[in-house]
């Protein structure tokens, strides 16, 4: 019976389970970016364009906790976009392993 694959593992779902570890990280390091720029679009993108400038400027301060800030104040559904984008690249990860199988 095969997992779902909201429940698997990246390393699994990407078959890497024989890399080494500082690859399997790399590799996890990169998806996670992936998450991270994808949720800042969405984020970014359902903002009017006020809040749009607001929220470039604190980005371009590059400072973690301006970002965070601002994500509590005008994204108060970041958890569930959070979890949409992973399962979309969870699934787009899926689907080009299959290919390459």
């Amino acid at each position: 019976m095969a997992i779902p694959v909201e429940q698997e593992n990246i390393i699994k779902l990407l078959g890497i389970e024989s890399l080494p570890d500082e690859e399997k990280i790399s590799i996890v390091e990169k998806v996670t970016t992936l998450v991270e720029k994808r949720l800042l679009v969405r984020v970014y993108e359902s903002l009017d364009a006020l809040r749009q400038k607001e929220f470039s400027e604190v980005l371009d301060k590059e400072d973690a906790p301006g970002v965070q800030e601002f994500l509590d104040r005008h994204a108060p559904n970041l958890p569930e976009l959070l979890e949409e984008e992973v399962l979309k690249v969870k699934q787009e990860l899926a689907n080009w392993s299959e290919s390459l199988a």
